[in-house]
């Protein structure tokens, strides 16, 4: 079977990474190699070796159990299973070393039984949370801790992305996993922008959270100058503030970092914000296209620049929500445009996510 082989340090990366775009060969866990690299088993739909994906890591051919290994729910009593069949949850999420599940009211009562199993099966996780959903102004999740290895309910929890170690806290900020592969492209569009303008660049993201995005941007020497960063959750803007300092204290210290708690759309009043961007990052799906007309004002003058936005938007209206942007930059100024918007995911049943992205000048 094959397997990716990762460096230890960042297999839990590659492991998100490979779940999100459903590579996973399921059933199968991470083997340890002699060499302290770690093995993670590919199903047949992940790409082949010289796909630029894999970034130069290797694949390997290695032999494994014909049986694969138990489901949690193979540890719950047979009869106690078979009752309920129908309503044992099918899937959960983990950032870091915390499980996040939803659990249906049928099977609610029995969640020690589920979390006892799920602790039994997935080594590496320390505690396991009940998602009942979000909650609050800033709508991050509202999670009731079940059991945990260590007796403790902290949900705060690291992960590693891009080569740096981020700091989370789903009950405080919102973060996804699932997004990895859009940093990863903000990070290729970074070095593009950077190699057309000639120099380092300028990169603003209004709705940082706890600072994922810049992650892999502030570990490259000689791509960033200044960055602007920020978010209106004063929980997320401390853990921000800590991230930022942990990634420039591995990297480049020259590097001039702006931090706000304060609604993005005023930032356009600040004299130093104003025409200072070369690359924006635009991440806050449900407002992203009633933000961007106040954002636009911060957009560097005369060179190239690059704008990445996520929005979620009606099924079938990408063609429409392109036209409005279109007539948007122009009215500002933009010349020399290529504007894409394309569907990452489905959202529900009549709504899509889509990525915006558009390179333009601004005169």
């Amino acid at each position: 079977m094959r397997h990716l082989i990762v460096p230890s340090a960042d297999t839990q990366y590659w492991l998100d990474t490979i779940k999100s775009n459903d590579w996973i060969e399921s059933g199968l866990g991470i083997l340890s190699l002699d060499d302290g690299m770690k093995a993670i088993p590919l199903n047949k739909n992940a790409p082949g070796e010289t796909d630029s994906f894999w970034q130069n890591l290797p694949l390997s051919e290695l032999p494994r159990e014909d049986k694969p290994a138990k489901h949690w729910t193979d540890l719950l009593d047979r009869e106690l299973y078979d009752s309920l069949e129908d309503h044992w949850p099918r899937a959960y999420e983990i950032i870091g070393d915390v499980l996040i599940v939803k659990l249906e009211e049928e099977v609610y009562s029995h969640r020690n039984k589920i979390a006892e199993a799920m602790l039994k099966q997935i080594p590496n996780i320390r505690i396991i949370c009940a998602d009942n959903g979000v909650t609050g102004k800033f709508r991050v999740r509202d999670l009731s801790p079940i059991t945990s290895r260590d007796g403790s309910n902290e949900t705060l929890t690291t992960i590693r992305e891009n080569g740096q170690r981020i700091l989370i806290d789903p009950t405080k900020s919102y973060f996804s996993s699932r997004l990895s592969t859009e940093r990863q492209g903000n990070l290729a569009a970074a070095k593009q922008l950077s190699a057309t303008v000639g120099r380092k660049i300028t990169v603003c993201d209004p709705y940082a959270g706890v600072g994922p995005s810049m992650a892999g941007l502030l570990n490259n020497d000689e791509l960033i100058d200044s960055i602007f960063v920020g978010d209106l959750n004063p929980q997320a803007v401390e853990l921000l503030t800590q991230n930022i300092e942990h990634y420039l204290a591995r990297g480049d210290s020259r590097i001039n970092a702006t931090i706000l708690c304060q609604d993005a759309r005023i930032w356009k009043d600040d004299q130093k914000f104003m025409g200072a961007v070369d690359f924006l990052l635009v991440n806050l799906p449900h407002e992203t296209l009633n933000h961007l007309n106040d954002l636009l004002p911060l957009m560097r003058k005369g060179t190239p620049s690059l704008i990445r936005g996520w929005a979620i938007i009606d099924r079938g209206d990408e063609s429409s929500v392109q036209e409005d942007l279109e007539s948007l930059l122009l009215e500002n100024g933009a010349v020399d445009l290529e504007l894409t918007c394309q569907e990452i995911k489905g959202f529900s049943a009549t709504k899509i996510f889509v990525r915006i992205e558009s390179q333009q000048t601004f005169l």
